[in-house]
């Protein structure tokens, strides 16, 4: 006992427990894994020490003093337990935790890692007692993932923290594969309440942005880069349905046309639906899957009967179907175990995108399935769209739009404006965000890149100058370079959209009554 205390493992203080030091909750995940008298009794630990700094050979280990017929016995029995692998190296650990911990044993003070991002401040400590307002894997209980990490994360503030910032630091200062899994699980815990934009915003500010599209994908169960640092799939899942959460399954194009082709056939009358989204490409056959059917449709007498006809087939709703009635806009969430989910949108899409005439004229594609007729929407709509919207896996099918199907991006242009200048929403933000990831993950150059950073611009200062503002003013609110802000200026006053008071010290500047943005 005094052993064990001495060496952090076991507290007395009242009675025998597990001590809380970062070696000691090391070991009782460890207890979870292995026998561990297979493991870590008698000289195990010593020769699973010597394989910290790098695979040694039976012969590299025996010049460090351990005897032939001792290695032999120990490294074939850790062997047994998959903790060390042998290598054309020699033997490696190979388990993430049992290595942590061994480094742990092997340090006589409380460490910690900081991470820095503008400022802000991360620590990463083996001590309970750090300064700061808990974050990442030490506040994932307080958010209903009981998960106690082995380390104590905080960030060192005084101020609360939304959960997407929770959410990114887990993401920053995750170190094996069994913590990225526990952020794949915190992510699909919250995933209806997460600002998927403000996620990624905030992976681009703590560098972590491969390390979070990577996570994404690997949720989505599209092809990730690093493939080192996740669970096998199938580990995942039960970590996940371990807390009650599970990943949405993936419908390849024989389950959407069946989907399609019932829903046809239980109609009772002729309807002509628009297809976007996954369900769109994978007709295209740009793409082998997809998780939803996104419709949307020109009125509310075909929405209900769309609605009607799937929910008779055993769909239930995520919201409340009678609610819909009485909304100008409806829209409804359609699910069912074992199908694809159906999102369904009445002439505005999620929002934000109307259907107009223009787009229908653009369908290029169209099926008969019974009493359904499905029109498939234009890939420029299909790009604009999943640029707005913020669920799993939109960017990805952006990009591969992007890549494989060539897409006019003059039309894209020219389909911003208008839909902007219909809705009164300024979506053009987002656009100019998604060809920012678009250019860092994918090297995918939009040519209307500068076109629609030059017309965000102007639609920034239009909304920023509906009161007065000096270039001071302006310079705080709006992040774009002094000159482009000067040159914008200038073209406004000329075309009579904004005043100019230059009495003061400073410019100042105002848009007109006669202005709309």
């Amino acid at each position: 006992m005094n052993d064990l205390e001495e060496d952090n493992l076991i507290d007395r203080t009242d009675g025998v427990g597990l001590a809380t030091t970062y070696e000691a909750t090391l070991l009782a995940d460890l207890l979870e894994q292995y026998a561990l008298e297979k493991v870590l009794t008698g000289t195990k630990e010593e020769i699973l020490g010597a394989l910290l700094d790098g695979p040694k050979t039976i012969s590299e280990l025996e010049q460090q003093g351990f005897a032939k017929s001792t290695l032999y016995q120990h490294v074939n029995k850790i062997r047994e337990t998959g903790a060390i692998t042998q290598t054309d190296d020699g033997y490696t650990i190979t388990d993430d935790t049992l290595r942590s911990f061994l480094e742990a044993r092997t340090r006589t003070t409380p460490f910690e890692t900081e991470f820095r991002a503008h400022g802000e401040r991360l620590v990463a400590a083996s001590k309970d007692d750090v300064d700061g307002t808990p974050t990442a894997f030490s506040a994932f209980t307080r958010y209903g993932v009981d998960y106690h990490p082995a380390k104590t994360y905080v960030y060192q503030d005084d101020r609360s923290l939304e959960l997407e910032e929770i959410l990114i630091h887990a993401v920053v200062v995750a170190e094996t594969k069994k913590q990225m899994g526990m952020a794949g699980v915190f992510y699909l815990t919250h995933r209806a309440t997460l600002d998927s934009s403000e996620l990624w915003r905030l992976a681009n500010r703590w560098d972590c942005v491969e390390k979070w599209a990577d996570l994404f994908a690997y949720i989505d169960q599209r092809e990730v880069h690093q493939e080192d640092l996740f669970l096998p799939w199938e580990e995942f899942i039960a970590l996940a349905n371990d807390y009650g959460v599970y990943p949405r399954g993936q419908h390849p194009e024989d389950s959407l046309r069946r989907g399609l082709e019932e829903l046809g056939r239980q109609l009772k009358t002729p309807v002509d639906v628009y297809l976007l989204g996954g369900g769109n490409l994978i007709l295209r056959g740009l793409k082998d899957s997809t998780k939803d059917v996104d419709l949307v449709v020109e009125d509310g007498q075909t929405f209900f009967a769309v609605a009607e006809t799937l929910q008779d087939q055993g769909y239930e709703e995520r919201g409340n179907l009678e609610s819909a009635y009485t909304q100008l806009d409806p829209s409804l969430v359609l699910e069912k175990e074992g199908f694809p989910r159906w999102d369904i949108f009445v002439e505005t899409v999620a929002g934000q995108l109307q259907l107009n005439e223009a787009m229908i004229e653009r369908c290029d594609q169209s099926y008969e399935y019974g009493n359904l007729h499905v029109h498939l929407l234009s890939l420029t709509d299909i790009f604009l769209f999943k640029s707005i919207t913020e669920r799993e896996g939109d960017l990805e099918d952006v990009a591969l739009i992007g890549k494989q199907a060539n897409p006019d991006w003059e039309e894209i242009f020219e389909e911003i404006k208008t839909q902007e200048a219909r809705t009164g929403q300024f979506f053009s933000f987002a656009v100019l965000d998604t060809f920012d990831v678009l250019e860092e993950r994918h090297d995918i150059v939009a040519p209307i890149t500068e076109r629609l950073v030059s017309y965000c611009l102007e639609n920034a200062l239009l909304v920023s100058l509906e009161d007065p503002k000096t270039i001071e003013d302006l310079r705080e609110e709006i992040e774009f370079p002094d000159h482009q802000i000067y040159n914008k200026l200038r073209k406004l006053e000329e075309e009579g959209e904004i005043t100019v008071d230059r009495s003061g010290r400073l410019n100042t500047y105002e848009r007109t009554e006669s202005s709309e943005c």
